[in-house]
């Protein structure tokens, strides 16, 4: 509570429930604007099992966005959207037009082996962002995503990752994998997520 405080929250209330953590959550979802996650600690490993055992469910039951946070936090300087085109990546890119946390700050658009119908929306997207008033850098990248998107988001200093989350069944994930989990176990900078 000290850290929300010295961030200027004023009204902040302590809750402290029982039960399964994906059920108390979705008795609290119509009341959440956002939900804020710690990820990993200082000890993390990136095996896919330090991602947690709850957040992948936590993520496919809440219909809230959630921002996943690494051990330290600090406000973004910059951020990128990850787009592919999906209804979730459609999603996130209307809550970022439409919502005043992220204004003033340099956004890249960035798509990974995109297929040539999913390329044709990115202009639309570059499009929105700019009439949003936003300072858009638009790129496509090849190879595998989560290498990719992990490349250039080093190279451009960018602090934030902002995305469509699981997209596919569980079915699907199983057969292809799932980008989202991926960038969960793999991701230096927080991701503010949206299904």
């Amino acid at each position: 509570m000290r850290r929300v405080r010295e961030y200027g929250a004023e009204d902040i209330s302590t809750l402290h429930w029982h039960g399964d953590l994906v059920e108390t959550l979705m008795d609290i979802e119509k009341e959440t604007r956002l939900l804020v996650v710690g990820c990993r600690g200082a000890g993390r490993d990136t095996a896919a099992h330090a991602m947690g055992s709850h957040l992948e469910s936590v993520i496919r039951t809440i219909h809230k966005p959630i921002l996943i946070v690494l051990a330290e936090f600090s406000p973004p300087n910059s951020f990128m959207i990850a787009f592919d085109g999906s209804p979730t990546a459609q999603k996130a890119l209307a809550m970022v037009v439409g919502n005043p946390l992220l204004k003033g700050l340099p956004c890249h658009l960035v798509m990974c082996n995109g297929s040539d119908e999913q390329k044709a929306q990115l202009p639309a997207a570059f499009d929105e962002l700019v009439s949003a008033g936003f300072d858009v850098i638009q790129k496509m990248l090849e190879g595998k995503v989560q290498a990719a998107l992990d490349t250039y988001q080093k190279q451009n200093q960018i602090e934030l990752m902002v995305m469509g989350a699981y997209g596919h069944s569980r079915v699907r994930q199983f057969l292809v994998g799932s980008n989202t989990t991926c960038l969960l176990c793999t991701s230096n900078i927080p991701l503010l997520l949206l299904r």
